[in-house]
């Protein structure tokens, strides 16, 4: 057996009642993925907790069959694995974000400017990194580079329940002292921030915001697993270092995707993961019609080319098709809602009675999933 898994990320969304209740999902031009729902099993998947802040990154990896709520520790160790840096078990990561604060004179009074480097120059990140590398470092903490302006914080041997730690973005034009780490552990983190406002002192963006905690996930590779070698073909940091932390072959999503995805399936492997979360910007973005263009494209781009050479291979196969987080565009924001799945069989076929693979006609099944990471086993251990 061959399986393809389609991770859409943002793809889910609440259907509009002013609109007759439709979704991008529902409304979208998507022949192929409705001719295979017309054979598959549909229903919903809880991949985040009722009354939780959607976590991506958690609902990602239960999507690939881990067990979140006893592996997943944080979400910085899945970046760090895919740049190539592997901390030990015993050490804490955090992600970092460079800041602007106000200039007042005791750092607890400072207010929180800006908390974005996305306009800063590359020439000016590499500066301050080598600052803060230089000047805050020691034998305990260690800072790595990312992509994209990325800073990684790495205490070895640190705490993992170190305290509470506030994302930059929630005390943007307010005072910073209700925000700062709070807890028995800390102090260190709290100290090298606050040395970070006299450092940077001279740049655009004048401090480090140290946020995000994570541990090492506690993870087997998912050969070992579930006895499949499996590959990821994605450019999203976290899902690609999910890949590699659970031992799998990552390819870069550029280009020809459903020809990547084809080329894995002719070099042996059993398993191959696609995610892109293009449609977790358009959700935020309040873009209806931007889902729906991407949903007809990945339908007509990506699935049905590697669902028809999956056909022609004359090797049974599976299909699976689900979102990670809802998204609805009306309200530009994500939801806890269960998102849709779908999972055809091409040695199990039979009629589902359903004509649309969608928010509506998944949660009218009988079909629910509690424990998000059970996906994967439905799809490879069903009419085996």
């Amino acid at each position: 057996m061959k399986y393809a898994v389609f991770i859409q990320g943002g793809m889910s969304d609440r259907p509009i009642p002013d609109y007759n209740g439709i979704t991008p999902l529902s409304s979208a031009d998507k022949a192929y993925t409705d001719k295979l729902a017309q054979y598959s099993e549909t229903g919903l998947v809880k991949t985040a907790e009722l009354m939780e802040e959607p976590c991506i990154e958690k609902a990602v990896f239960s999507l690939f069959g881990y067990d979140a709520k006893k592996c997943f520790k944080g979400s910085v160790f899945f970046s760090l694995c895919d740049i190539g840096v592997m901390p030990e078990k015993e050490d804490i990561a955090f992600q970092c974000s460079l800041v602007r604060l106000s200039d007042e004179e005791i750092y607890e009074e400072k207010t929180m400017i800006s908390c974005s480097a996305e306009n800063m120059l590359e020439y000016e990140f590499e500066c301050i990194f080598d600052e803060i590398s230089e000047k805050l470092s020691n034998h305990t903490f260690q800072f790595v580079k990312g992509r994209n302006k990325e800073i990684f914080l790495i205490w070895k041997k640190g705490e993992y329940y170190s305290g509470e730690f506030s994302p930059p973005e929630k005390s943007v034009s307010k005072c910073i002292k209700d925000y700062l780490p709070s807890g028995d552990f800390t102090g260190p983190i709290y100290e090298i921030m606050k040395k970070s406002s006299k450092v940077l002192e001279d740049y655009s963006l004048n401090a480090l915001w140290i946020w995000d905690n994570s541990a090492m996930p506690k993870a087997e590779s998912f050969e070992s697993k579930f006895g499949l070698k499996g590959a990821v073909v994605s450019d999203t940091d976290f899902v690609r270092g999910i890949g590699r932390l659970s031992g799998m072959e990552v390819i870069s999503s550029g280009g020809d995707v459903s020809e990547k995805i084809v080329s894995e399936f002719k070099s042996g492997k059993d398993i191959v993961f696609f995610y892109s979360g293009e449609m977790h910007k358009l959700g935020l973005q309040g873009d209806f019609d931007g889902k729906e263009e991407k949903i007809t494209e990945f339908d007509s781009g990506i699935l049905k080319p590697v669902g028809e050479w999956l056909e022609e291979s004359g090797e049974d196969f599976g299909i699976m098709i689900v979102s990670d987080i809802c998204v609805p565009a009306y309200l530009e924001r994500r939801v806890s809602d269960p998102v849709p799945y779908l999972i055809y069989k091409s040695n199990a076929k039979k009629n589902s009675g359903i004509s649309s693979f969608d928010e509506n006609t998944s949660a009218d099944t009988d079909n629910y999933i509690e424990k998000p990471h059970e996906l994967i086993e439905r799809l490879i251990s069903q009419h085996e």
